[in-house]
């Protein structure tokens, strides 16, 4: 019987690495994609977040799930934080290079160093911080290769700061609402608060909040495809992976973007900015070996 739940946990968190590498791929698509709405920062994550909760409340009603008050007060601190998060790297993506934003908001890892040890309890090695260190020395590159890039700006950069701190406080929250909900409901609560959450900047934007034409709705449907469903892949691997993975994954998606914006959005790649991201995916690499280790020796806990 042990062996039969230790094998079938392994199998649970393979599942969840790759939901975790789906979400990687999904966000470093949406990255680009948010530079296609003619929209502003806090406009174009109301409409986003309008079309995310009804998709995902049709959905909860189709399957006539229980949402209950606790799971909606365990689901606050997340989802309030999510709606911030939107505004901000929405403002940080139209002001400054996909590719900093990208890098600087994949820094998840160094913020969750501290919450991993002391709120989930989970095994932080001086190989792990090794690795994050070198990914850290990566992101340096990257950022000093792109500071002469004509999009670049220090406002940008500093907005994508905050969406660093915004993300990483909502990662740490869903980790342990999920303990408490499934993936979907998550979801559906997380949308509808954070819509409540970026409303009054919405309304308060410089240009007003107005109806969307039918160009920007497809471009905002593209949006929930692909960064929405990294959402829940994320969310739904919150429960087999460790959050010290889950975090350090993130630092996958700015070599990604840093392609992807070269190829639709002609931002040019410097020397720097290559090597930096070489070794990013070269220390992402080293921790999924170091995760595997650790869960093939305890049997499979994803913690």
């Amino acid at each position: 019987m042990s062996a039969a739940l230790s094998s079938r946990r392994s199998d649970w968190h393979v599942f969840g690495l790759a939901a975790v590498s789906g979400a990687v791929m999904c966000w470093a698509t949406g990255n680009i994609l948010v530079r296609q709405v003619d929209l502003a920062a806090a406009p174009l994550a109301f409409w986003r977040l309008v079309l995310s909760t009804v998709i995902y409340w049709a959905i909860v009603a189709g399957r006539r799930s229980r949402v209950t008050w606790p799971q909606v007060r365990a689901c606050l601190p997340s989802a309030a934080m999510l709606g911030l998060w939107y505004v901000a790297f929405y403002e940080a993506i139209k002001s400054t290079t996909v590719t900093n934003v990208s890098m600087i908001v994949s820094l998840v890892p160094v913020v969750l160093i501290w919450p991993a040890i002391r709120r989930f309890a989970e095994p932080i090695s001086l190989n792990l911080l090794a690795l994050v260190a070198a990914a850290l020395g990566g992101t340096a590159l990257v950022l000093f290769g792109s500071s002469s890039v004509a999009t670049w700006s220090l406002r940008g950069d500093a907005m994508a700061v905050l969406a660093l701190l915004l993300f990483s406080g909502q990662m740490a929250f869903a980790k342990t609402a999920r303990t408490q909900i499934g993936a979907l409901e998550f979801q559906a609560i997380a949308w509808i608060v954070a819509l409540v959450v970026v409303t009054p900047p919405a309304l308060l934007a410089a240009d007003g909040l107005y109806l969307p034409d039918t160009t920007t709705w497809l471009w905002l449907a593209a949006m929930v495809a692909f960064p929405g469903s990294g959402h829940l892949l994320m969310n739904w691997a919150h429960n087999h992976v460790r959050i010290t993975v889950s975090s350090m994954a993130l630092l996958g998606t700015p070599p990604i973007t840093m392609v992807l914006a070269a190829v639709f959005l002609d931002e040019p790649v410097k020397i720097a900015q290559a090597v930096g991201g070489v070794i990013v995916l070269a220390a992402l690499a080293g921790v999924i070996r170091r995760d595997l280790q650790i869960t093939t020796r305890h049997g499979g806990i994803a913690g």
